[in-house]
Formats: structure tokens, sequence, C-alpha cells
């Protein structure tokens, strides 16, 4: 009855308010009704643009260019990466998921910079090197952006780190930004550890001096390799080498190659004449091979005059001018360039005997144990300074 009253003709505003209240409940209705009976647009998922890997604490990786190479297949559509179809056919069906899966992210995902060089240069007492040590790289041929150079400097009492602080500022603020390297950075560790420059090669002492230099080694690339293509281990006291070598290097593509490092003689029986200086790149002869077998397992190798074992090994003066390329065994580190993945697997510097070798020569050692490749050029030559 009440509502009868309420609804009558002469009370028109009530009409008015009671249609427009039946008006909404109608409407809500129906809008519940459609959500249940209607598909809801699926909400957009937005993919950044580029994402950032970090793989090491303290290293934020950037965003690199989609066009950029790397040694790894891309994750891109089966049939259309870089596996052939032989081998793609040879995968197992497990194998072919994996490829397969996230291959419309592969452009978010991060590889090594496209042909990005980081120089490694570990120094002590060296000021009186570094002169020409910057004037030799300002020659490389390599585009400057491409580089990043990065020094560890040890239990030095000359001017060495001034010096280095000093090219940093010179290079990476006040110079030409053309002649800038895409990252100049500077460390210090000190091991305390002191011997007369003399008495370096002598054999007594070259086990302690070579597991500290393997040290200084691993403590400069673990902290300074970021998102480079390729390492190039430089001795600060080299004096010569041609502007293209790195390009040439990195042209024969392989994991660990090392260039044919000299000394020119200045007294003896060799004076001015060109002699091989670093012994410590070598290849495996039967001979060798033989001496091996007798060692204990403490034995502890390394190449030169002074030392208790005849070793047989071929150096890099032993091959001749039509070997361009030959596989090595053991490598020294005046020139040494070396693809980023072999320490990214990591391949160090051993410390310790590693098949009766330390520091470089051990490094070769467990490349090869990694699978991977190990060569050395005979005929292109850097050049040591004389002693």
């Amino acid at each position: 009855m009440w509502a009868y009253q309420w609804m009558r003709p002469k009370s028109a505003t009530k009409v008015m308010i009671a249609l427009v209240l039946t008006c909404i409940l109608a409407a809500l209705l129906s809008l519940h009704y459609l959500n249940y009976s209607l598909p809801v647009a699926k909400e957009e998922i937005k993919v950044e643009t580029e994402t950032k890997y970090i793989e090491a604490l303290g290293y934020d990786y950037q965003p690199q260019p989609k066009d950029k190479q790397s040694w790894l297949p891309k994750l891109i559509s089966y049939g259309k990466s870089s596996w052939s179809k032989s081998e793609l056919d040879s995968f197992s069906d497990e194998s072919r998921k994996i490829l397969k899966t996230g291959e419309d992210l592969a452009p978010q995902t991060l590889d090594p910079d496209s042909d990005t060089l980081l120089i490694l240069t570990p120094l002590k007492n060296s000021a009186k090197h570094l002169a020409k040590y910057f004037e030799l790289i300002d020659k490389l041929k390599y585009p400057r952006h491409k580089i990043s150079l990065a020094i560890l400097v040890s239990d030095s009492t000359d001017n060495t780190l001034q010096q280095v602080v000093k090219a940093k500022k010179k290079y990476q603020e006040r110079g030409p930004k053309e002649k800038r390297f895409g990252r100049f950075e500077i460390y210090r560790q000190d091991f305390f550890y002191t011997l007369p420059r003399n008495d370096r090669h002598l054999y007594k002492n070259q086990f302690d001096r070579r597991s500290l230099m393997a040290r200084a080694r691993n403590y400069l690339w673990t902290r300074a390799l970021e998102n480079e293509q390729w390492v190039l281990w430089i001795d600060g006291d080299l004096v010569e080498y041609a502007p293209s070598l790195v390009n040439d290097m990195i042209a024969f593509d392989k994991d660990v190659l090392v260039a044919n490092c000299v000394v020119l003689k200045t007294y003896g029986t060799y004076k001015g004449k060109k002699i091989v200086y670093d012994l410590n790149s070598w290849q495996e002869t039967p001979e060798s091979m033989e001496m091996l077998k007798k060692l204990k397992e403490d034995d502890f190798l390394v190449e030169g005059d002074g030392t208790p074992f005849t070793t047989h090994r071929k150096h890099l003066n032993g091959f001749g001018k039509d070997d361009i390329i030959v596989p090595l065994d053991g490598v020294g580190g005046t020139f040494t360039l070396i693809k980023s993945h072999v320490h990214r697997s990591g391949v160090g510097f051993p410390a310790w005997l590693y098949e009766h070798q330390v520091e470089t020569e051990g490094f070769a050692k467990l490349a090869k144990a990694h699978g991977f490749g190990v060569f050395g050029l005979p005929n292109h030559h850097v050049r040591h300074e004389s002693e």
C-alpha cells in the first residue's frame, strides 16, 4: 500500500526518481551478467626493450645493441639459428626444446659486446716504462671506443700509481673524446713481496714469484672483466709491436693466442740480435712427454737456464717462417689474446701446481683441459725491453 501511495501520479517528482533508480539497477545487473558471460580482454604485458644482467656483485651490465654478435647461438626459431640443420637434426627433443624456449625474448638477453677489447696489465715499479706503454697503445689501429683498459698496481715503491692516475685524467677527462677509452680502471692490491730484479729468474725464486703473479692476474681479471668479448694481456715493459697486431690476432679467431716475444740482446754472443725472450710459450714434444712421465707429483717446471729439468719443449723460435700459427701447450703473458668466455668458464691462472706448472703455463694447461684451443704466432713479434 505504501508503495502504491508513493508512486501515485500526483507526485511527478517521485515517479521520475523511481524510473531513474530502476534504470540504474537494470544497468548494474546487465554489467554483472556481461562480466561472467563475455571474454575479458587480456591485460597487455609490457616487456622492457632491454634487460639488465648482473653476473657478479657490483657489476650492472648496461643494455647493448641488438645486432651484436656472440660466440653463443642466438635464441631464435628452430631452423634459423646459428646451428646447421644437420646439427639441429642430431639434437634430442629436450635439446630442441631448450633452444626454442624463450626464442621470442632473444633480443632481451645480453651477449658480449661485439669486438670489444679489454687490455689488462699488472704493474710493479713500472714508472719508467709507462710513457712507451701508452705510446704503443695510442698507435693501435683498433677503434678506441671499443678498447677498455684496466691496470693493477702492486708492491710499488716508485711513482707508478701516480703516473697511471695522471694518464687516466689525460685520456678520460682532458683529452679529445675520440681518444677516450670505453673504460679506464685502476686497481691497487699489494702482496708485500719483494725480490731484487736481477734475482727474479733464479729457479729457487720462481715458484713463489710466479704464484704471486698468478694471484695478481686473477685479482685483475675478476675485478675488471665486464661485457668485453676479448681480453688482451700486455706486459708493461714492451717497447715495440705492430699497430695492426691486435687486428691480426683477432682475425685468427682462436680461444687463446700468443705473439712471439723477443728481446734485442745488448751483450754476449747474440749482441745486436733479436732472440726469443718469453720461453713460457711452448709446444710439447715426444721427448718432453717422456720427461713428464718421470716427474714426481710436486716437481715444478720452468723454462730457461739454471733449472734442474731439461724439458725438451719446442719454443716459438723453433718454428719456421712458413709456420704462421701453431698449436701450443704453454703460453706466456707478454702479449696474449684470450676470448673472454675462456675466463668466464672458470679458467684462471693457477697459483698452485697444475700438471707441474703455475701462472700462464698453468693457465694454458687448464684451458686445454676445458676444451679450448691454445695457439701461438711464431712470426708475429713483440719486443721486450732489453736487459
